[in-house]
């Protein structure tokens, strides 16, 4: 039998940064345990079935049943539950099993699905009652995990945390922890806000918001700084301002010019086109790799202009 490496085993090396983010990493709500296993069932199918009326003789889905023969030899284990079929003893230990364990069985569950989807299960899925398509189940359980604000996904078979994606972990956690300081609860509020829209799928407040954030990162430094701007000043207006005011270094060549143009273009631009301004007769969808897009940008934006105050002042 191979040798599997659980999830379980590529985290327990892996450092905890300590950085606040707008995921959590530590909880399973309930919930999304319910939600997962009920997906799981329609994806891979029954648990089993009894030979006859009148006997306790059993046929395993075999899926399941590998899921759990994997888990068991990995776990060093002999048991995880005492119901009749794999699945279900799967089911019932995750509704209640720590974190990890519930992890490594969601990438397990995973390889099941795409196992089961594949065209050598053909009338296997019928024997089981299959009655979801398998990558329609793998999104699914993605986008539940982002709306329960936990921060894994599935990447095909394999689980992720989300900030071991480079640009969560070189960006959005950075962001996060220089808006943590006195003086930008409001572009905190809003940047969080913007996540929260994100994972709800609602994807035209997560751009007007993620936008909002950068004007107030700029707004708050400003006010620190006692900088005037007017009151309802724009994207642009408040570029002004900082450069004026020597945020960045007036030194730097004419390349430094398309640096400072990326803050008044791209999300600026998004949020005005597609979020902030009213819909019209027909209403506007945002596709949510957009609003990710959206996100992550207004995250590279304010960890720009955040260090570039920080750097001031310290040269003040």
């Amino acid at each position: 039998m191979a040798i599997y490496n659980l999830f379980s085993k590529r985290q327990a090396d892996a450092a905890n940064s300590g950085i606040s983010d707008v995921y959590q990493y530590d909880e399973i709500p309930q919930n999304l345990r319910v939600q997962v296993g009920q997906i799981s069932t329609e994806a891979i199918g029954q648990y089993g079935s009894y030979a006859g009326s009148y006997t306790n003789i059993i046929e395993d889905n075999d899926v399941w049943h590998n899921i759990e023969r994997i888990y068991l030899r990995e776990k060093g284990l002999d048991r995880i539950s005492h119901e009749d079929f794999s699945g279900a003893r799967i089911l019932a230990y995750m509704r209640k099993c720590a974190t990890l364990d519930w992890l490594d069985f969601l990438e397990l569950i995973a390889i099941g699905i795409e196992i089961m989807a594949g065209e050598r299960y053909r009338y296997k899925r019928q024997t089981w009652q299959v009655s979801m398509q398998g990558q329609k189940a793998i999104d699914e359980i993605n986008y539940r995990l982002l709306q329960a604000g936990v921060g894994y996904q599935l990447e095909g078979t394999r689980l992720i945390r989300v900030d071991s994606q480079y640009v969560h972990a070189e960006v959005v956690k950075p962001a996060l922890s220089l808006l943590s300081g006195q003086g930008f609860e409001g572009p905190r509020q809003e940047f969080l806000e913007a996540h929260q829209h994100y994972r709800a799928s609602e994807f035209r407040q997560a751009v007007a918001m993620a936008a909002n954030a950068v004007e107030s990162t700029f707004k708050s430094i400003f006010d620190q700084k006692g900088w005037t701007y007017q009151k309802g000043a724009r994207i642009s207006d408040l570029v002004k301002v900082a450069k004026a005011n020597g945020l960045w270094p007036v030194y730097l060549d004419g390349s430094f010019d398309q640096l400072v143009a990326t803050l008044q273009s791209g999300l600026p631009k998004i949020r005005d086109n597609d979020a902030s301004h009213g819909q019209g007769s027909t209403p506007k969808n945002v596709p949510g790799y957009i609003a990710a897009y959206a996100l992550h940008l207004a995250a590279s934006k304010i960890v720009f202009i955040a260090e570039a105050s920080k750097c001031m002042a310290r040269s003040e």
